[in-house]
């Protein structure tokens, strides 16, 4: 007879999933998270306010005119991250040294989140247009360039030389976000590891004390600079020379190039819907257990504008 363990109650996967999103991918934490606002499971709409009324000093004619506010939204859908199934064996279900099965779930969980957050970080920085079918992407204003000396590249498939990353540079997407009139409260900027090292080796020293005296690391902080709180992950989003935002998988080319993202938490978005645990306990035609999983997510900029978001691009060096 088999040890198969018994069917896992999908709200307790759930809760496993949403906590193993939160300890993989901590930067999700800091946008607003939108999952109870999914329609037919599968969309969120974000309503964007119209013009504001003008303002007329000394006003001398009446009545005075009213003009209808047009609303409009911004609209994105849940996409559908599934696992490959995987098959345990009868054999390796009773007789292994260790327990197959959890370690099997907790692959399937681990590719599902790691792919989810890729996912999210590409999905803040392209969308559609107000009409829902239409591709939008970052505006090429919203994107920062690298400035600092030249190095080789650090990506396999790419070829050449980039600019090294400055505080300099994090002074520019400051600069930007105070320009868009962004709130100054709950700003991020997350960096690629070679990003971050490249920062922290263009920091003073005094600056290096104050950087590091301001980090929280049990939020995933490694310290602020410019109004940023800073974060740091292995691979953040990658760009064509050009800055635009190149999908997760994606091969990238001898001109691509390597990039972070900065974003004010109320200008970004997430929601998860439907996550669901498949399991076929038994099977007589694999002579054991199968196991898959799905995650339903999605995300995207909040505002129309694109205000509260933007890269910061590796430059091309000579």
């Amino acid at each position: 007879m088999s040890n198969s363990i018994s069917k896992i109650p999908v709200q307790i996967f759930a809760d496993y999933i949403i906590e193993k999103l939160r300890k993989m991918n901590p930067f999700l934490v800091f946008a607003v998270d939108e999952s109870t606002k999914v329609l037919d499971g599968s969309v969120v709409h974000i309503p964007q306010a119209g013009a504001s009324p003008k303002t007329v000093k000394n006003r001398s004619t009446f009545p005075a005119t009213a003009v209808k506010r047009d609303d409009s939204f911004v609209t994105y859908a849940l996409n559908v991250f599934s696992t490959d199934p995987t098959h345990v064996s009868w054999h390796e279900d009773n007789e292994v040294s260790f327990d197959k099965q959890d370690s099997v779930l907790s692959d399937h969980v681990e590719t599902l989140m790691e792919a989810v957050g890729d996912d999210m970080i590409y999905s803040w920085l392209t969308g559609y247009k107000n009409d829902g079918k239409t591709a939008d992407t970052i505006p090429s204003g919203n994107v920062v360039f690298t400035s600092g000396d030249s190095r080789a590249v650090v990506e396999e498939g790419q070829t050449g030389n980039r600019k090294k990353l400055t505080y300099k540079d994090v002074q520019a997407l400051a600069l930007k976000f105070n320009k868009d009139n962004v709130s100054k409260q709950n700003r991020y900027l997350m960096l690629e590891s070679n990003m971050y090292q490249e920062l922290i080796e263009s920091l003073s020293d005094n600056q290096m004390a104050a950087f590091q005296g301001t980090a929280n690391l049990a939020e995933g902080v490694v310290g602020k600079l410019c109004g940023f709180s800073i974060m740091e992950r292995s691979s953040v989003a990658y760009f064509t020379a050009a800055g635009v935002p190149i999908a997760p998988g994606t091969a990238l080319n001898a001109t691509d190039c390597v990039g972070g993202i900065a974003w004010q938490k109320d200008c970004v978005a997430k929601a998860l819907g439907d996550i669901v645990p498949f399991q076929d306990l038994a099977n007589p035609m694999y002579y054991g257990d199968v196991f898959s999983a799905l995650v339903k997510a999605g995300g995207r900029c909040r505002r129309a504008d694109w205000a509260g978001i933007a890269a910061i691009v590796e430059g091309t060096a000579a």
